[in-house]
């Protein structure tokens, strides 16, 4: 087994964090709307398309929009993108929380796009694990649906959802070139 200088382990790791960051810029933090300071710009054409095209939201309902840094079109058959709805709830740190719902795809009449809309969460569900005695309480996201949709830079994604309703994102990013299956 290779034996590696202690400066050199600290530059592998600080080169595969770095790769993580600018693979998924803000998606690792999983807020939408904080592009990474190295993200390529947002395609102008999402912006306008935002503006004209989706309404707003209901009553008790908030719009979150997804801006996706622009891409060209051959590289964007290589992303996809997960949407994910869910809450900043308390828990006891040991057991596992999430939320149930369902996402919706909903075509805008006369423009060819489409938005989500996310189900009222209800509440958590979550393992049932007893804690230790005085175990403390700590603020973590549970997630509930999830949604893996196509990248295109060039239109926003748009989820409407329940107030209180956090969604977040992330990259997906496929590897290599695609392998032949082997007939049997």
């Amino acid at each position: 087994m290779p034996r590696f200088a202690p400066a050199s382990i600290l530059g592998r790791r600080a080169c595969l964090i770095l790769s993580m960051v600018c693979l998924s810029g803000a998606a690792l933090h999983g807020r939408a709307g904080e592009p990474a300071a190295d993200a390529a710009p947002i395609d102008p054409e999402a912006v306008k398309n935002l503006e004209a095209a989706y309404p707003a939201a209901a009553a008790g309902k908030t719009r979150h929009v997804i801006l996706l840094p622009h891409k060209e079109r051959g590289a964007e058959d290589d992303f996809k993108v997960e949407i994910v709805a869910g809450r900043t709830i308390d828990t006891d740190g040991v057991n596992t929380y999430r939320f149930g719902g369902e996402f919706r795809e909903r075509d805008i009449p006369g423009w060819g796009f489409s938005y989500f809309e996310v189900d009222a969460l209800g509440a958590p569900l979550s393992t049932r694990i007893a804690p230790t005695a005085g175990t403390p309480t700590v603020k973590a996201f549970a997630p509930g649906p999830r949604m893996l949709v196509r990248y295109n830079s060039r239109l926003p994604l748009v989820v409407y959802a329940p107030e209180g309703t956090e969604i977040r994102w992330r990259l997906w990013r496929a590897e290599g070139q695609p392998q032949p299956a082997e007939a049997r």
